[in-house]
């Protein structure tokens, strides 16, 4: 009975020893740093009729393999805003490594064509690009990257997470509510070759570290897309002109009649328009003034320029030269909106400012 009951045990024991390989292996498989070496050694003893055998052992060996596996991630929750002309606009974007290895990263950025960016659609381009990588992990002493920083990612450590932030000018042309969208993509690569050489899948070996993508793609690749949304003023001037008076009554421009000019400036942008000012020249005739300002009879409650800024009026009263109210006349320039005018002229987003004033067609001497 005892070679039964010593299979029996025999069984039980190598099923239990399997079982606790398995689990251990299951439980830090992933977190066990890639290139370690793992050996393991099975032992069976075993008696026949009573009598104590050699034990039999076999033993294997094995390197853990490096998974590949790596998320970028664009950082806030809404496109950056960016105003035309603007410089060195910038959002980052989150890389963590989630392998059992260090692992360099060569980074590349394009601008999107067309495509959802947060949930806007991209149909503006910046009209420069680029991006730098932070000088240390977020893990360690992280800081805020300069434009000319790295331009790849030096092993990063397993689990440290490192930002690329990328930076944009805008172009003086761009319009309020534009979008301006980029990707991002991030490829890992050996560390220590400076972003420079390649990982493969290889076929398996014992011995050596192969690479394993855990991406859904299976290509190891990452990417993510962010942009900048144009904030502006949104301006439009029209100008129109109304004979008010002249001696024949014709309701005709001719010397000597009244013209009253009204200029309209529409903001229908989303952000403000500040200091805004209006030169208006008044015509010359060969040398000769065509227009003179009337400022006779102060039809505008009292002001010789009427400056209505969101159907308010603001005090506008010209005189020959400058005098500090805004509203200055020098030479034949009018000019409205000086940084001294009420703290200087603002066009809400959404509103209208007028300028009116009055003049008068140069009427010649009398013909003898």
């Amino acid at each position: 009975m005892k070679p039964k009951l010593g299979k029996i045990g025999l069984i039980f024991r190598l099923g239990a020893m399997a079982g606790v390989l398995l689990f251990g292996q299951q439980a830090m498989a992933i977190g066990t740093a890639a290139g370690t070496t793992i050996d393991n050694t099975v032992t069976v003893d075993y008696d026949v009729n009573n009598i104590d055998q050699t034990d039999l052992t076999d033993s294997v060996s094995f390197v853990v393999d490096r998974r590949v596996d790596f998320d970028l991630v664009a950082q806030g929750a809404a496109l950056v805003n960016v105003t035309p002309g603007e410089t060195d606009a910038f959002f980052d974007f989150l890389l963590t490594n989630d392998s059992n290895s260090a692992l360099d990263f060569f980074i590349d950025l394009n601008e999107l064509v067309g495509g959802a960016v947060r949930a806007s659609t991209d149909d503006a381009n910046m009209q420069t690009v680029d991006f730098a990588v932070s000088a240390s992990p977020v893990s360690g002493t992280d800081d805020d990257p300069v434009r000319l920083g790295p331009q790849f990612v030096d092993s990063l450590a397993a689990d440290d997470s490192i930002r690329i932030r990328v930076f944009g000018d805008a172009a003086l042309a761009m319009l309020d509510g534009q979008v301006a969208g980029v990707q991002l993509d991030a490829i890992a690569r050996e560390p220590g070759s400076g972003a420079a050489t390649v990982l493969t899948e290889d076929a398996n070996t014992d011995a050596g570290v192969e690479n394993v993508f855990a991406d859904a793609d299976n290509d190891n690749l990452e990417s993510d897309v962010d942009g900048w949304v144009v904030q502006s003023a949104d301006l439009a001037v029209t100008k129109a002109y109304a004979v008010i008076a002249n001696d024949l009554g014709s309701g005709l421009p001719i010397p000597g009649a009244t013209v009253e000019y009204t200029i309209s400036v529409v903001n229908s942008g989303g952000t403000d328009a500040d200091d805004v000012v209006l030169d208006d020249v008044l015509a010359e005739l060969g040398g000769a003034v065509a227009l003179e300002l009337n400022v006779a009879g102060a039809v505008y409650n009292g002001s010789d320029v009427a400056v209505y800024n969101d159907g308010t009026q603001v005090a506008c009263d010209v005189e020959i030269n400058a005098d500090g109210d805004g509203c200055d006349l020098v030479g034949t320039t009018l000019s409205v909106g000086a940084a001294d005018l009420v703290g200087g002229l603002t066009v809400a987003a959404g509103t209208t400012l007028t300028v009116q004033y009055q003049v008068t067609i140069a009427d010649p001497d009398p013909t003898p």
